[in-house]
């Protein structure tokens, strides 16, 4: 990874070994503010507070969710490691650790478009753990394009051989809005399609695209934010289906 590690807290570092995570391999920071947008807000604040006082400091509250204005968010963390990852949320306090091999990860990668012209993309994981735990990672920290498919190959080699072997046994292994077998993969809204009939998946425009041998349009349409451990699903999809 681009990121590199760096030295844990003493609460992250007694975390990291309770839930045997293993070596650190990339820590990422918040995001901050460009200069030009920092000077333009601390201008804003400027102006409201010599003229509308509340007002002002309601907008100075709002910029506190930003590491610029905020000690308390500067400091926060995403640690990936070998066999999991340490979180700290982007609202709130505390920390979250899961395991690459007992997380289900989902992402939400969304492109804005305005009056046609390509906006701002956010980026949207939610890594849900045994029990309650759950966290949800976004832009918030630097580096998507690093950490988000960091995370997602970490859960393809966590949990993708086992993953086979089961389905491979007779087990069928639920994705969210999927589920695979030895016969073929389902859906509640399509029903079972068996992987002689499966032509090709494909993923595109935020969704997964599963095509039917012989049909010109698509067996059906999911959404890539309703799939969990979206390239557990595609890799097994695609050793079970050829």
């Amino acid at each position: 990874m681009a990121a590199a590690p760096t030295a844990l807290s003493p609460e992250a570092t007694e975390l990291a070994a309770r839930h045997q995570l293993g070596a650190l391999e990339g820590t990422f920071t918040p995001k901050r503010l460009s200069k030009p947008l920092f000077a333009l807000y601390i201008f804003t604040i400027v102006h409201l507070l010599a003229i509308f006082v509340i007002p002002g400091l309601l907008f100075f509250w709002w910029l506190r969710r930003y590491p610029n204005f905020s000690r308390k968010q500067a400091a926060k963390r995403l640690h990936l490691f070998e066999h999991g990852m340490i979180a700290h949320p982007q609202s709130g306090d505390g920390m979250v650790a899961i395991r690459w091999d007992s997380v289900r990860l989902y992402q939400d990668i969304t492109q804005k478009i305005i009056n046609g012209v390509p906006g701002p993309t956010t980026h949207v994981y939610s890594a849900v753990g045994p029990g309650r735990v759950n966290a949800t990672i976004t832009e918030f920290y630097e580096g998507p394009g690093t950490w988000g498919p960091h995370m997602q190959g970490a859960v393809l080699r966590a949990q993708g051989p086992a993953v086979l072997e089961s389905i491979l046994a007779g087990q069928r292994v639920n994705f969210g809005d999927f589920s695979l077998s030895r016969t073929g993969m389902a859906t509640t809204r399509n029903g079972h399609l068996p992987w002689s009939d499966v032509q090709e998946i494909r993923v595109g425009a935020g969704r997964v695209y599963v095509m039917r041998t012989g049909e010109s349009g698509p067996w059906c349409s999911v959404a890539v934010s309703d799939i969990a451990n979206l390239h557990v699903f595609l890799t097994v999809a695609e050793n079970l289906s050829t």
